[in-house]
């Protein structure tokens, strides 16, 4: 239940409410001696149960992380496993790191699913853990016996008997010169494979060329380009990692800047803002059309394909790209354009907004580095849950699986696809070409219901550090602007003291309000589930996709109308301490008799505010690649895709402008409802004046009438 305040102020009649927010002016308009500094602070716990079922669920991740822990191993990630289910690099297999395909060219039958190479050994072919990766070309039986890779298990090799051993399928026909590739030997291929004028032939008999050896890789090319990509990149940022800190701490100070110097020239910075957001997109149509050109009048513009690469050159020295993306600035130029020219009557009242927020943001300073706490907690959080993740992956029970059974059978009746078990299969099966090989793992159905749970928790948690930060935030911003006279009536620590609020009361509040967004996150995410199962099994008609894409879209507006309403919510419970139905109710009525203004506030608002970040992030975007693209002119080998920094800064610039941004957004959101909120509770009378700023009531035409006796409110 809502909490009820009590307090020695002035009671009004028609609004209960106002009693409980102590109201400061008396009837003679002096100062009242219980000064009201901020959100009620006579509260009670809200929403118990909750809370309750909140430290409960905790405590339930808590449990399935140390079964996670306890039971699973992320080696069996990190690390390859051979046709046994041994670990390479673990235990007795210390000194063999590296897995060694027999017949690599068998891997083009899992129709290049890059992801079973990583996580279980997916191709139907023996796989050994070795010291080390092949370095030549050869023959199996052309080694010498005591050289030759074959199974665990398998009779003692020697001159006489190896031929026979790699026939039967127990030690490997061929060894292609390789390089390890997430500790899996993979070839490094030559335009052909001839060793001593003759083909290496796999167990088939069929000879090894180039392009057998290529369908097999298939699924490995991506961990290859993926591979190569990489080692690029971190060449690339090691080359210039002084210049991006350098670049990322001017990026805090621009961010820093622009926040505090739109404490005193609000308008004048936005309406500059826009105009150099739209200088920006022009600079850049004209940089693509231009490229564009180039390379169109030059013909050195390579080919564009439909699809995706890894190699940025690709990209970069594609005509088509350039003139994709300046199409794509045209239409976001002319669509904000047209938004400017639609919203301009509106944006002098979004102003106003926005530089009361200013006020509020400058009198608590702290708020602009508050956000780094749940932004750590939201890190923190991920990381368990990517770690529990992991090992609760890791859990399974391996599941093994007999393959290369000849065509015509064998004695032993076998059948490829059959269970079997590995460490006796040798003795019971001798004399068989066929194989006993780890096929993944089997279904656990009390394992998957602990990450549906895990699942669920991580985003319950996740949106509740969410509501934790902007109660917080919404406490400190309502004690500043409740206090009748700044600075004196604001709290000291305002952030401080919302943050201990909150959690002292109202944990089981927010912990509300998150599950209701989490479990429409989660509904989300089995409906995307659903959907990759049913493009798996080909039963994606039509009228399914329909449905699908019906029941996604709405259900992702669901989930943005539920955290609206939800921030509101919460901006409630930090100024009257009430329960998260009770506030939720409050908001949504208080929003609803002033939609017109809620329409043209929170577009406008959130509207400018986007073109702020845009003009952050267009400043760094625009300077970093001139800075870049200069060095690499300069200095050719000092980078190999020179946009791989600018699009660090750029990335790490739009992080640091949602930062800032987001604070300016709830100090928006929570001034705006406050506003809301004095105008219901007050009329401007000496006994109930407002509490808003002189600037925002001549906005609103507005103003506090002097008591009788001549005197003012005394409001600054």
């Amino acid at each position: 239940m809502a909490s009820t305040a009590h307090g020695n102020g002035n009671k009004v009649q028609d609004d209960p409410e106002a009693e409980s927010l102590k109201l400061l002016a008396d009837k003679n308009g002096k100062k009242n001696k219980a000064t009201f500094k901020g959100p009620i602070a006579d509260r009670s716990c809200t929403d118990i149960p909750c809370c309750i079922l909140f430290v409960a669920y905790i405590v339930g991740m808590v449990v399935v992380g140390i079964i996670a822990f306890k039971e699973g191993d992320p080696d069996r990630l990190l690390l390859p496993q051979d046709s046994q289910g041994n670990i390479c690099g673990k235990d007795s297999y210390v000194d063999k790191k590296y897995l060694l395909f027999f017949d690599i060219s068998t891997c083009a039958t899992k129709g290049g699913d890059f992801t079973k190479f990583v996580t279980v050994p997916s191709c139907p072919t023996p796989q050994v853990c070795v010291e080390s990766c092949p370095a030549n070309n050869e023959l199996g039986y052309n080694r010498k016996a005591g050289d030759m890779v074959c199974k665990e298990g398998v009779e003692t090799v020697t001159e006489g008997n190896k031929h026979q051993l790699v026939v039967q399928g127990k030690c490997a026909p061929y060894y292609l010169a390789s390089q390890p590739v997430l500790y899996r030997c993979i070839p490094t291929l030559a335009n052909n494979l001839l060793v001593n004028s003759s083909f290496l032939t796999n167990l088939a008999g069929n000879n090894m060329t180039k392009a057998a050896i290529e369908a097999g890789l298939e699924g490995l090319q991506f961990l290859l380009n993926a591979q190569n990509f990489g080692m690029s990149i971190f060449e690339d940022i090691k080359a210039v990692w002084y210049w991006l800190l350098i670049g990322m701490i001017l990026v805090l100070v621009l961010a820093f800047i622009y926040i505090l110097i739109t404490r005193w020239i609000t308008g004048p910075l936005i309406w500059c803002s826009i105009i150099a957001v739209f200088a920006l997109i022009i600079y850049g149509m004209y940089f693509c059309y231009s490229k564009y050109k180039f390379l169109k009048d030059s013909g050195t513009s390579q080919d564009f394909e439909l699809k995706f690469t890894l190699n940025l050159d690709t990209y970069t020295q594609s005509k088509d790209t350039w003139l994709g993306i300046g199409i794509f600035l045209t239409v976001l130029l002319v669509i904000l354009l047209l938004i400017v020219l639609v919203l301009c009557k509106r944006i002098r009242i979004a102003i106003s907004m926005i530089k009361e927020s200013s006020k509020a943001v400058s009198a608590i300073k702290t708020s602009l580095v508050f956000p780094i706490i749940p932004w750590l907690l939201q890190l923190a959080l991920f990381a368990w849950f990517l770690g529990v993740s992991v090992y609760l992956v890791t859990n399974g029970i391996p599941q093994y699986k007999v393959i290369d059974v000849p065509t015509g059978g064998d004695k032993y009746n076998l059948t490829n696809g059959t269970d079997c078990e590995p460490k006796t299969f040798e003795k019971e099966y001798p004399n068989t070409s066929a194989s006993c090989v780890m096929a993944g793992y089997k279904e656990n159905v009390h394992l998957f219901r602990m990450q549906v749970f895990h699942f669920f928790g991580w985003l319950w948690i996740m949106n509740f550090i969410i509501a934790l930060g902007q109660c917080a935030l919404a406490g400190a911003f309502a004690s500043w602007y409740f206090a009748f006279h700044k600075p004196d009536d604001i709290p000291s620590l305002p952030i401080l003291k919302s943050f201990w609020r909150t959690i002292r009361y109202h944990t089981g509040s927010l912990a509300f309000g998150a599950a209701i967004i989490a479990i429409v996150q989660f509904i989300r995410a089995v409906l995307d589930y659903i959907d990759r199962k049913l493009k798996e099994s080909g039963q994606d008609n039509k009228i399914v996709k329909f449905i699908m894409c019906c029941c996604k879209c709405c259900f992702w507006c669901l989930e943005k109308c539920l955290k609206f309403l939800n921030k509101n919510a919460y901006i409630i419970i930090a100024i009257k301490g009430k329960n998260f139905c009770g506030a939720a109710k409050e908001a949504f009525m208080l929003l609803l008799e002033n939609v017109l203004r809620v329409v043209a506030v929170n577009s406008v608002t959130s509207f400018l505010l986007f073109m702020g970040k845009l003009f952050v992030v267009g400043i760094v975007a625009v300077c970093s690649f001139s800075w870049f693209d200069k060095l690499n002119k300069d200095d050719p080998d000092t980078l190999q895709f020179d946009v791989v920094p600018t699009i660090i800064m750029v990335i790490f610039a739009y992080a640091v402008a949602i930062l800032f941004f987001d604070v300016y957004d709830m100090a928006i959101d929570t001034i705006f409802l406050c506003f809301l909120e004095d105008m219901k509770m007050n009329d401007g009378s000496a006994e109930k004046p407002y509490y808003m700023s002189d600037s925002l009531k001549e906005i609103m035409d507005l103003q506090n009438r002097p008591a009788p006796d001549g005197n003012d409110d005394g409001r600054k």
